[in-house]
């Protein structure tokens, strides 16, 4: 194998430094500071630490043999989010697991999205690294591993064990290269849901989507019907807002338009699933589905789902965590079910690219060993079900989650971990999630039909990846 030299990689990092981040994101954090270093951070209000029935169940939840504290229990991880609790929140499980076993603790360096990449340089070529990245990002793997800015994490973590279960398995496993693990999926919960409200679908006369769900009838087709019923132009009613639908519907397919395959990238560009998901996105833009983007100046009008003129807002879960989701509707009425189902397709594929919980190892990385202790204690918080219990009464204590809500997300993850699809196109390149990015959205934004853009894009982005894998097989075979 030809390693990667960190000579060599911190040339590559200091070159990807000047490039823009490869999407977008409205969280972007605090200021970072204006020479582009982190803040390290430490939350105004302490964590509310959880009641003694809590923390009893946390301590009988099995770590393994080989728990022993930490020699260096600081764990620096670098983000535009904290994963410790925010001020007065609730402490997680993870967390709680970490210090209590490990003597962990999670040093927060602040960043933020726009400039995460340029903090991760200054750090790295100043030779103070952080341990863990998030890479549920979707643009750091594999594009960013090639380039030598990640380690495998093959020699702290066993990928074998039965801490790793279900979709946590199958996706870490799927990102690999020379048959290495560059990212460790912990959970795979930030599926894209489509919110709806449960008053304003009875007095339109519609099934609701949650029952047509648990019959098997929750499809393309279903879903179409129902926003054929509810637009109403003269009402300014209109079936969608927000920016999560088009590439989250694709994926449903069970195939993603760029994909990761016994670690070698490929494209899907032709195949007969990305032209079935084109053909039903230009229906949706042919039947004005989509509210008018420009008419709000491309804000989202969240708000309009309880008034009734928006019936579906597609996005992740992390909307549901909003403390306060009243812009929903009343309590009570707010409900969601997972994308639609592709009728078409073999089995009902859940998708996961709008962000999987997920963590790469940093080239240099000064505690390796505490990182992958600390997604040990992330791996067990979300499969031990003690640990399963207290989320779902912080779900509901916390965030004011509803019992069907809970029911609901409990079988969206059922079916996820049964079949789930991620995105690989954001992470491969600048070049190919720019050719990607906007024309996998065309048929549903502007009403152009598949074959026109296919044509001006496929063969580009198969260079681009014949390329990369030439990379892939020199440097990682």
């Amino acid at each position: 194998m030809k390693s990667i030299t960190m000579k060599k990689a911190l040339a590559i990092i200091a070159a990807l430094s000047i490039t823009a981040g490869l999407a977008a994101c409205d969280d972007s954090g605090s200021d970072p500071g204006s020479n582009g270093g982190p803040q390290v951070t430490t939350a105004t209000t302490p964590p509310r630490e959880m009641d003694e029935e809590d923390k009893a169940a946390v301590a009988e939840i099995d770590m393994g043999d080989d728990v022993q504290k930490l020699e260096n229990g600081t764990v620096r991880w670098l983000s535009h989010w904290d994963l410790n609790p925010e001020d007065g929140k609730p402490k997680g499980v993870d967390i709680e697991l970490f210090e209590t076993n490990y003597g962990g603790k999670i040093e927060y360096l602040q960043t933020t999205w726009e400039t995460r990449w340029d903090t991760f340089s200054t750090l790295v070529v100043s030779a103070d690294p952080p341990d863990l990245f998030p890479g549920g990002e979707l643009d750091v793997f594999p594009g960013r591993a090639i380039n030598g800015m990640f380690q495998p994490m093959d020699d702290y973590l066993d990928f074998d064990s039965d801490m790793w279960t279900d979709s946590a398995k199958k996706l870490s496993d799927e990102m690999t290269l020379g048959g290495k693990h560059y990212v460790a999926v912990t959970n795979a919960d930030t599926v894209c849901l489509c919110i709806y409200n449960k008053r304003v679908i009875e007095e339109n006369g519609l099934d609701d989507p949650a029952e047509l769900l648990k019959e098997g009838n929750w499809t393309w087709d279903t879903f179409k019907d129902m926003c054929l019923d509810f637009i109403d132009p003269d009402e300014e009613k209109v079936a969608l807002d927000g920016w999560w639908f088009e590439h989250n519907l694709i994926l449903t397919t069970g195939k993603p338009a760029i994909g990761m395959e016994n670690g070698t990238i490929v494209s899907n560009l032709m195949s007969p699933e990305m032209e079935r998901a084109q053909a039903f996105m230009l229906e949706v833009n042919r039947n004005g589905f989509n509210i008018d983007r420009a008419k709000y100046n491309w804000t989202e009008q969240k708000h309009y789902v309880g008034e009734g003129k928006v019936l579906f807002y597609p996005v992740g879960v992390w909307q549901l965590y909003e403390p306060d989701l009243s812009v929903f509707g009343d309590e009570g009425e707010i409900m969601f079910v997972p994308m639609p189902r592709d009728p078409s397709a073999d089995e009902y594929y859940i998708p996961v690219s709008t962000g999987i919980d997920s963590f790469v190892l940093c080239k240099g990385a000064p505690n390796p060993e505490g990182a992958a202790a600390f997604i040990k204690c992330r791996l067990m918080s979300v499969k031990d079900e003690n640990a399963k219990a207290i989320k779902e009464k912080q779900l509901r204590e916390d965030y004011h989650w509803t019992d069907d809500m809970v029911e609901m997300w409990d079988l969206t993850i059922d079916l996820l971990n049964q079949h789930p699809v991620i995105e690989y196109f954001p992470g491969v390149s600048v070049e190919i999630n720019s050719a990607l990015n906007d024309p996998l959205k065309q048929a549903s934004y502007s009403g152009t039909d598949w074959a026109t853009t296919r044509s001006g894009i496929s063969d580009a982005v198969q260079t681009y990846i014949d390329n990369l894998n030439v990379t892939i097989a020199n440097d990682f075979s």
